[in-house]
């Protein structure tokens, strides 16, 4: 994983590599029961300041990437994730767990795929930060591959 975070383009060019920056860690699946499933969205958040920041609100959509057979990506809504008051460290990163808990019905599309192999999703949102002076919100978004089933089982054996 690179040490760089990705650029966020939501503030001008000059303050770019002043402006903290998110990426999407990994999304852990947490629990599983017949209606619902829970994941984990691990967000990070890098603040280069030589200052603490109050993150304001972080949040976010959960959309599932599927192909249809002609090649067309389309995005179909999972769920939503929110997280509020996080002290950032100065000149650290952050990593932030938020919990999501997704219909299982939403899921059903997805399902074949998680049981074979892994599901593509997105995450979307934005980042507000409270820096006395003025309050800037950062959007991001980054597509990331879900471990699906096989990978879960085999890490369980693992524990064995």
């Amino acid at each position: 994983m690179p040490d760089e975070m990705p650029d966020n383009t939501a503030m001008p060019t000059e303050n770019r590599e002043k402006a903290p920056a998110v990426e999407i860690r990994d999304i852990l699946l947490r629990d599983m029961t017949i209606s619902e499933t829970e994941v984990t969205v691990n967000v990070a958040v890098k603040n280069p300041m030589p200052v603490a920041v109050s993150l304001k609100k972080i949040e976010f959509t959960l959309n599932r990437v599927a192909e249809d057979d002609d090649g067309v990506r389309t995005d179909r809504y999972l769920g939503k994730g929110m997280r509020e008051n996080v002290r950032l460290a100065p000149s650290s990163e952050t990593v932030i767990g938020i919990d999501v808990l997704l219909r299982n019905t939403s899921l059903l599309s997805a399902a074949a795929d998680f049981l074979t192999g892994s599901v593509t999703v997105k995450v979307a949102g934005t980042v507000s930060f409270d820096l006395k002076i003025f309050a800037p919100a950062i959007r991001f978004e980054e597509t990331k591959i879900v471990n699906g089933l096989p990978s879960i089982l085999s890490k369980k054996l693992e524990e064995f």
